[in-house]
């Protein structure tokens, strides 16, 4: 019987071969986390403490990172971010402050190849699958893998979702995500690891795919990864990644579903309020007055994105009274969209570019107030995630923010390309 990609994923942790369902102690080759209280302080604290422990035996699996309230608005966050200093420097841990989000720097810094375990509290870090790496969110169990480099797991099953067809203007891959939760269901990949192939995502760039794996959480995943091609080995290559397997499916695996969808046939949508399962058609809300925009997060802030949202805004400007803003994911981005002139199109569009950080998403940063509304790229349309409680976020792609920028109301990107 042959292997899904997250079987052998696992089987390679391990050593020896192992199936869904099987529970083992891995070795995780990559623990990463970030600076958010409750979160790094209290490991630092068990770890020193508690624990004991003076030392850790492969320092070098372990990576940190500096993205959340950053920079520090207040002398409480500034703390935190010392204890994140601390902690690297007391253990020997790689440290990134000022590079941008975590979830996108850990690939652009060679930490990320196929075939690859990685572990974090925060389940965005199924981005890395993009890369034929399974990225896991251990938040009940992470202070284990700190002090122990192991983890208890029971290998989850797989969930197979086929891409056929393209894309059509206009649509992007956000878009097809929240498709795939409109027909399936934000339940119908629960408590499993999502595998993406077919010849659909070999028409997906790397920064459509980052998108698909980043949001895995939101149909119920665990994780999700997808089936390397050349697209993966250019990105490889570019970052410095040069030894390592294919990552594929055998034709015998075994699924727990199989899904298949027609990228010619996904259409732009939105998520409306207040959950990331509320998917509709873009045609049911056209017209609908927004007072703000935002591009970027974790999940949408790449290359892209931005491209995309320059294709709509190039030669135009936002309405007046509508803030955009422009957050790019990573500090290699932000520079690469300065030397492909994305950011001076951007901003005579009358966009804000902003640093990379996440706190535009946790609305720490552009925060929204009282029945205010916003069209987002962030990773969650929950109330009080970008403001206020009595704000309104919908979720849609770079296209649809920057179109609805320019009329300030929601309006399908199609109508302006």
């Amino acid at each position: 019987m042959g292997q899904t990609i997250a079987e052998k994923v696992f089987s390679k942790n391990y050593g020896t071969l192992v199936r869904t369902g099987d529970e083992k102690l891995f070795s995780p080759d990559v623990i990463t986390a970030y600076d958010y209280p409750g979160y790094i302080d209290k490991y630092e604290k068990q770890m020193v403490e508690e624990l004991k422990i003076d030392k850790v035996r492969h320092p070098e699996k372990f990576v940190l990172f500096i993205d959340h309230m950053y920079p520090a608005g207040t002398p409480k966050e500034q703390e935190i971010h010392a204890i994140t200093r601390r902690f690297a420097k007391r253990y020997g841990f790689k440290l990134y402050e000022g590079h941008g989000i975590g979830h996108q720097v850990i690939s652009e810094k060679g930490y990320i190849r196929p075939g690859r375990f990685v572990v974090h509290f925060d389940g965005h870090i199924s981005t890395v699958g993009a890369l034929g790496a399974i990225g896991v969110g251990i938040r009940n169990s992470m202070i284990e893998a700190f002090a122990t480099e192991k983890v208890s797991l029971i290998v989850p099953p797989t969930v197979r979702i086929n891409l056929t067809g393209k894309l059509g203007k206009g649509v992007t891959s956000r878009d097809i995500f929240h498709w795939i939760v409109k027909e399936i269901g934000p339940s119908g990949c629960r408590s499993s690891i999502i595998e993406y192939g077919g010849p659909g995502l070999k028409s997906l760039e790397m920064d459509e795919r980052f998108t698909l794996c980043n949001l895995a959480m939101f149909l119920g995943g665990v994780s999700a990864v997808m089936e390397t091609d050349e697209t993966t080995d250019s990105y490889l290559r570019e970052h410095g990644v040069h030894d390592y397997d294919q990552m594929v499916p055998d034709k015998d695996a075994t699924y727990f579903k199989e899904f298949t969808f027609n990228l010619d046939k996904v259409e732009p949508v939105i998520v409306m309020p207040p959950t990331p399962a509320n998917t509709v058609p873009i045609s049911d809300v056209i017209g609908l007055p927004i007072q703000s925009g935002y591009i970027g997060s974790c999940a949408s802030g790449r290359i892209k994105d931005f491209i995309q949202a320059v294709e709509i805004l190039e030669g135009k400007r936002v309405v007046e009274s509508f803030r955009l803003n422009a957050v790019p994911t990573t500090a290699a981005i932000q520079s690469k969209m300065s030397q492909l002139g994305l950011t001076t199109k951007l901003i005579e569009a009358g966009a804000l570019v902003n640093i990379s950080t996440c706190d535009f998403c946790i609305g720490q940063m552009g925060a929204l107030s009282d029945g205010e509304r916003s069209v987002s790229t962030g990773t969650l349309n929950i109330p009080g995630r970008m403001g206020s409680n009595k704000a309104e976020i919908y979720t849609a792609s770079p296209y649809t923010i920057a179109a609805t920028a320019i009329n300030g109301m929601i309006t399908d990107p199609r109508t302006l390309l």
